[in-house]
């Protein structure tokens, strides 16, 4: 991952994000190819598919709202409307054949991707709304507080178990 300047209140969201995606991705490399079809503590997933939900889109709204922010463009009252147990079902199931060196290369890309959008902020786009019910500086915190790769990562430590 490149090294980015990020203006003082985004630097700790985007560290910890890429902090716990590293995290995530150290783990998901040094696992054999068998590991990916066991069970895992998700009910009904296997290591593989908490893997797939991750490459499937967990920055994807995260990346709208920072490119709509950037490029000064409102968003529309769909982008919160999202089903996101629908969205998430169909990342999966199109990722579950997929061979795990590109779903981890998918997560990778994803992450670079949501860095650089973080370096372009500046410190106006903190109370920034543009259509969304919060400032983007509220919504960030609540992406850094959900800590979503090292949620998934704890499951998948603890299938390998």
């Amino acid at each position: 991952m490149s090294d980015r300047s990020y203006v003082e209140w985004v630097a700790p969201i985007a560290r910890t994000l890429a902090q716990d995606n590293r995290a995530l991705l150290e783990f998901a490399r040094a696992q054999p190819l068998e590991f990916w079809d066991r069970a895992s503590v998700a009910e009904g997933w296997r290591n593989r598919d908490i893997l797939a939900h991750v490459g499937g889109g967990n920055d994807q709204l995260l990346q709208i709202v920072l490119r709509a922010t950037i490029s000064r463009k409102p968003l529309g009252p769909e982008t919160f409307g999202i089903d996101t147990d629908d969205a998430n079902a169909r990342g999966v199931e199109e990722r579950r054949a997929w061979p795990i060196d590109r779903v981890i290369a998918e997560i990778e890309e994803r992450q670079e991707e949501t860095q650089y959008l973080f370096s372009q902020l500046s410190d106006t786009d903190r109370d920034v709304r543009g259509g969304s019910p919060m400032t983007l500086g509220d919504f960030l915190r609540l992406v850094q507080e959900e800590r979503h790769d090292r949620e998934h990562l704890q499951q998948l430590r603890a299938s390998s178990t």
